[in-house]
């Protein structure tokens, strides 16, 4: 029997349309089945939006204060801010419209479906069965609700369902990944009263302490109250009012939050019965994601606690090249940049301290410099934060992890040495622009100078030789 396409990509997200622009310029034969899932990509652009409303909220009140002496609450219009939002997300949508794609020569597919194991792999459609030589889900993720008594009679929301303008003031978030420590201080900044509430002992069980202990500094500092190795065991409503035991505290509030640990969206495509295995609500596949069938592909899963959209495409082309050439090429996170939206904002690349030590012992040198070394963070008062360097003893570059202003841009070029394998005697030769936040990078390198071993111990006596001998000549 012959088959309808080489690929078969499933759903309706940013890496889905990644991956069709991909696979297509290997003259590969490509259906792109949309299907009736929601396109989750809305939901970090409209983090990202409110992320930087939070940020210019703040210095609005920074001008007031000492320049404006306008003395309003809140410069913010809700109704203005949704009109604005609504055209931006416009916008992107025509950058990443799928009339572009059938142009490509993609099929575009409008309706759902699911897989069948017989007589052969396929797709069902309502009227036909795509056969594929191989499938590729790129579906998105939804919030994984926690199983606790009360929670479903009292109610609850998520952050896709969120409406600024009606929220109560005192909101409790659970939350186990980064998207809820990013709406906790972003709704802190807006004047609601936050607690934010955690299973663990550990806000970010993955990162370096000193990286989680500034984290939570700004976040107490900000007035959010957090609560560590607290499980919830039930909800109630008292007189209208909401109540959550959490561990031995008893917590009053108006509205419940929900930015717990997500999931892939897989419901309806029958996956069981196609021999995929699912444990723990997440998809098994390798390193070269390949699914526990061989010719079923995944990208978009999440990482840790981290959802973003940059992984998602990351994982795309592997998935895209492994599916359409053959299976040898594998993902390795630690080239692709992530970032938290806190203020300051955090971004990470390559190996933390903590993996870096395990994996290298003493062939390190890590050098941390804080931003308050940088004219231009003095002059927007923005100088918390750092700049952490990890490098081998031979300059090498491992990792890196920024807290600060422009962290998320400065991350971009420590990625690229990363990929490139620059070391970071290279970034010495670098001088830039005075006044600007990459300044830390020529400042970090120009420390781990003073921090490297010593090398070359005779050319260095020669030089030294040399200049004393010359010092005696001009007499």
């Amino acid at each position: 029997m012959s088959l309808d396409y080489d690929l078969v990509i499933i759903g309706n997200t940013n890496q889905a349309f990644f991956a069709a622009s991909e696979a297509i310029k290997f003259n590969a034969r490509v259906a792109l089945v949309l299907g009736n899932i929601h396109d989750d990509s809305w939901q970090e652009i409209d983090s990202l939006i409110f992320n930087y409303l939070t940020y210019i909220e703040r210095h609005w009140h920074n001008l007031n204060n000492w320049y404006l002496n306008i003395n309003l609450d809140s410069w913010l219009d809700f109704n203005q801010l949704q009109k604005w939002s609504n055209e931006v997300k416009k916008d992107i949508k025509a950058t990443n419209n799928l009339e572009s794609l059938a142009n490509l020569g993609v099929d575009i597919i409008e309706e759902s479906g699911e897989f069948c194991r017989l007589p052969k792999l396929g797709f069902v459609l309502k009227n036909r069965t795509l056969r594929s030589r191989r499938y590729l889900l790129a579906t998105g993720a939804i919030y994984n609700i926690p199983q606790i008594q009360g929670l479903t009679e009292v109610g609850y929301i998520t952050p896709e369902r969120l409406d600024i303008d009606q929220l109560p003031n005192r909101l409790v978030i659970l939350s186990q990944t980064a998207l809820g420590i990013e709406l906790a201080q972003q709704l802190n900044r807006l004047g609601k009263e936050i607690t934010l509430i955690f299973d663990n002992s550990n806000i970010l069980p993955l990162e370096d302490p000193d990286i989680i202990q500034l984290i939570q500094a700004i976040l107490e500092t900000g007035g959010i109250k957090l609560l560590m190795n607290c499980p919830i065991t039930q909800v109630r409503e008292i007189e209208g009012t909401k109540w959550i035991q959490a561990g031995n505290e008893a917590i009053e509030t108006d509205e419940i939050i929900i930015a717990d640990k997500i999931k892939q969206q897989t419901q309806g495509l029958n996956l069981e019965g196609v021999r995929v295995k699912i444990e723990a609500d997440k998809i098994q596949i390798n390193n070269k994601l390949q699914t526990t069938n061989p010719s079923i592909y995944v990208c978009g899963q999440t990482i840790s606690s981290y959802n973003l959209s940059n992984l998602a495409c990351y994982e795309a082309s592997i998935a895209v090249k492994n599916a359409i050439l053959y299976p040898i090429f594998k993902v390795n996170y630690n080239l692709s940049p992530m970032r938290m939206l806190t203020n300051p904002m955090f971004s990470q690349v390559g190996l933390t301290e903590t993996q870096a030590k395990r994996d290298y012992k003493k062939d390190l040198i890590i050098v941390k410099q804080n931003y308050k070394s940088l004219v231009k963070a003095k002059m927007l008062d923005e100088t918390t934060g750092f700049c952490k360097l990890i490098t081998r003893r031979n300059g090498m570059i491992l990792g890196c992890g920024i807290i600060g202003n422009q962290s998320e841009e400065i991350i971009n070029l420590i990625a690229l040495a990363i990929q490139n394998k620059v070391k970071i005697q290279k970034i010495s030769q670098l001088f830039p622009p005075y006044g600007t936040t990459s300044e830390i990078l020529f400042q970090i390198s120009q420390k781990w100078q003073t921090q490297k071993p010593p090398k070359n111990t005779f050319i260095n006596n020669c030089l030294e030789t040399l200049l004393f001998w010359r010092r005696k000549w001009n007499k």
